[in-house]
Parts: C-alpha cells; sequence; structure tokens
C-alpha cells in the first residue's frame, strides 16, 4: 500500500516528535482516515524524505514520531522554467499542477495583453492559491524539493532579465521545430518555455520575446489551448532531454 506523502513547512529530525497543523491533521484523520500506528512520509522541501508514525491522536489532532531519512531524490535532471501567462483559473490550476509533476523547478505567472486584469489583493491571493497547489502536486508526485513560485510580473519585466540556456517561445507561426532546437543542449543547460493565455501571446508580444533572445516554436498544424501546450511541450522536453524513460 503506497504511504501518504505530506509537506510540512519547517525542519525535520530523525526520533522527533511533532503536532500537525489542524488542516494536516484533518487530512490524515477525515480525509485518509489513518489510524494509530499508519506511516507517513514528510517532506520539507530541503530535500530527501522522512518516515512517521502516526503516535497520538485526538477528534482534531494528530502526533507523528520520525523514524527515518531516506535521501532519495527525484528532480528532473533537466532545469526547466515555465514561463505561463496568467490564464483563467481552473487552467491556471491545471498548468501548474501539471507542470510541476512534469518535473519544472520554476513557474513565473506572467501578466499579458490578454491576461484578465487583476489587482494586487487578488495577486497575492492567487499567488498563495497556486502555492497550495504546487505543494500538493509534489505531495502527490513524490518531489521533495518544491519548484519556485515567482511573483507575478508583466511580461516586459521578464524578458528584461538575463536569460540563461535556452529559451523558447509558443508561435502558431513559429520557424523552429522543438525537436530540432532541444536535441542541440548541452548536458546541464537549462531550458525556459514562454506561453501565452487564452489567444496566445500577441505578434508584438512574440517580437518583443524574439528580440529578448526567445526562439519561436512551432508544434504543428493544430492550435492548442493554453494548458495543452504547456503539459505538451513539458512532456516532449523531458521525453527528449530529461528523465522520462521513453
Amino acid at each position: 500500500m503506497r504511504c501518504s506523502r505530506l509537506y510540512i513547512d519547517s525542519p525535520l529530525f530523525v526520533g522527533e516528535e511533532l503536532v500537525l497543523p489542524k488542516e494536516s491533521a484533518h487530512y490524515l484523520l477525515n480525509v485518509l482516515r489513518l489510524r494509530l500506528g499508519a506511516v507517513v512520509i514528510l517532506f520539507n522541501g530541503q530535500g530527501g524524505e522522512y518516515l512517521a508514525n502516526l503516535v497520538a491522536i485526538t477528534k482534531k489532532s494528530a502526533r507523528l514520531q520520525v523514524q527515518d531519512y531516506n535521501p532519495v531524490d527525484r528532480e528532473s535532471n533537466r532545469q526547466i522554467s515555465l514561463v505561463q501567462a496568467i490564464s483563467r483559473p481552473e487552467h491556471m490550476d491545471y498548468t501548474i499542477q501539471k507542470a510541476v509533476e512534469l518535473g519544472v523547478q520554476g513557474i513565473v505567472p506572467i501578466i499579458t495583453e490578454r491576461s484578465a486584469p487583476l489587482g494586487k489583493a487578488k495577486i497575492h491571493k492567487r499567488e498563495q492559491h497556486w502555492r497550495k497547489i504546487i505543494i500538493s502536486a509534489c505531495e502527490q508526485s513524490g518531489r521533495n524539493r518544491l519548484p519556485r513560485l515567482f511573483q507575478v510580473q508583466s511580461l516586459t519585466a521578464w524578458l528584461a532579465e538575463a536569460r540563461q540556456g535556452i529559451c523558447l517561445v509558443l508561435s502558431p507561426t513559429g520557424k523552429n521545430t522543438l525537436p530540432k532546437v532541444i536535441t542541440n543542449l548541452n548536458e546541464n543547460q537549462a531550458l525556459t518555455v514562454l506561453i501565452g493565455a487564452e489567444g496566445g501571446l500577441s505578434d508584438s508580444e512574440i517580437e518583443q520575446a524574439k528580440q529578448a533572445g526567445y526562439l519561436d516554436i512551432r508544434l504543428g498544424p493544430r492550435i492548442l489551448r493554453t494548458e495543452t501546450a504547456a503539459v505538451t511541450v513539458l512532456a516532449i522536453c523531458q521525453g527528449m532531454v530529461g528523465d522520462f524513460q521513453i
């Protein structure tokens, strides 16, 4: 039986006992219905994971004792960052969840011409929500390090940053193909992928990205939804130059 995995935002040590936060205790006791003695895997985002036993429970609390440490590393050998234009909430949530499962190490939410307008309060709320999705996806997928979630910023601000490795922008009229570009990557070369929101990036934004050193990529004859495009590109990259075994 697969052990449940739980993210703990604090240092962990073999032999210590810890009382879970209310939300985590509710999840273990009322959603998963774990009982005394159950084994749980803990991780804190610093690498590796810990085996722990459920040693005490009440209706609303749970206490675990950390038994062992496993230095296992499930991070991709390829540093991939997703620069994703903010799309509709359900599409953005899906994209972030799948990007984490596919092994990205950085997620950059950007505001583009076709992104829905967001005020500061709403941006802060959505950033907190996206962090929860990242944590949940790491719990599910076995990752022990949290991908970095960058602050929301404009496309112009992001493109002004110094770029590393190969940078790609999806375009329905792109002149390059993904396999041809990424097969030329060096072993340790990073990869950054820029994808628009619903309706894609405007022609001027694609040109702006190209001026910043991005290669325009065309996937094929069909136009993919923004969340489909992200999953497709990341899966191809992991299959060709990442850690997918195909």
